[in-house]
């Protein structure tokens, strides 16, 4: 298992919402970790069902990544005369964006970015998972970003709310600034 995840996190920039599948592989590198402590005997028994459910949505996951890297989509040289498009994606385990320019009616994919959550971003909201989400891509593509104004697409309105609110406290408040 680790070697497919590392093989393909080489590949990760060209797979769109990488980290949202891969996410629940990491977690089979965890259990490999406890079958090779011994303690995954005790474990499994306990919860048999959820770890059926596990193993499916890994099987899955590993099927739907092979796909994309075989079906990778071939990245446009960004233009700078274009304007840019940012969507956003977040998961419970993952947040993923694709920063995408229009090409004759259509959007083409110029980068791809995505990671895990951190254990503390576990239990953050969904304003907090966009934000978080929209914060990486800036990051990632500061150069192409820098000084443009962007069009975000997300499947919530919770950027607007933010946009719009006054006053904003402790992580959002901390992120607007």
């Amino acid at each position: 298992m680790q070697s497919f995840l590392g093989s393909l996190n080489y590949y990760s920039r060209f797979i769109d919402d990488f980290a949202i599948y891969a996410s629940i592989l990491y977690e089979l590198r965890e259990i490999d970790f406890f079958e090779a402590s011994g303690q995954a005997k005790a474990r499994l028994e306990s919860d048999d069902q959820n770890q059926r459910d596990k193993w499916a949505r890994a099987t899955k996951a590993f099927v739907v990544l092979k796909g994309k890297i075989v079906n990778a989509p071939i990245l446009t040289h960004f233009d700078p005369d274009k304007r840019p498009v940012v969507i956003l994606y977040a998961s419970k385990w993952a947040i993923s964006a694709a920063l995408v320019q229009e090409h004759e009616g259509v959007y083409k994919p110029v980068a791809f970015t995505s990671r895990t959550r951190k254990p503390n971003e576990i239990n953050y909201g969904i304003v907090d998972k966009d934000v978080l989400a929209l914060l990486r891509v800036l990051d990632v593509c500061y150069t192409q970003l820098v000084t443009r104004s962007i069009k975000v697409l997300t499947r919530h309105s919770t950027l607007a709310w933010m946009l719009n609110s006054s006053g904003l406290q402790g992580r959002l408040g901390k992120w607007a600034a």
